[in-house]
């Protein structure tokens, strides 16, 4: 295995692992009584992929005009 072979696997490495998890976060507010609150951060899930198993919506219900006037 050449050195050019290897440096390319080490670069896709990153693709076959994918994104790693994070860690719940929080936020650590100072109140003005002298206390502190914590404020968890929910982290978003990712959208839903489209269903492509919908038919179109941009095709039938559009006005069409007669030509032949």
């Amino acid at each position: 295995m050449s050195i050019s072979s290897l440096a390319a696997l080490c670069a896709l490495l990153p693709l076959a692992l994918g994104p790693l998890p994070t860690a719940e976060t929080n936020i650590t507010a100072k109140l003005c009584g002298g206390g502190f609150a914590e404020i968890p951060i929910k982290h978003k899930s990712p959208p839903a992929p489209p269903c492509h198993a919908k038919a179109c919506h941009a095709g039938s219900c559009r006005k069409r005009f007669d030509l032949a006037q």
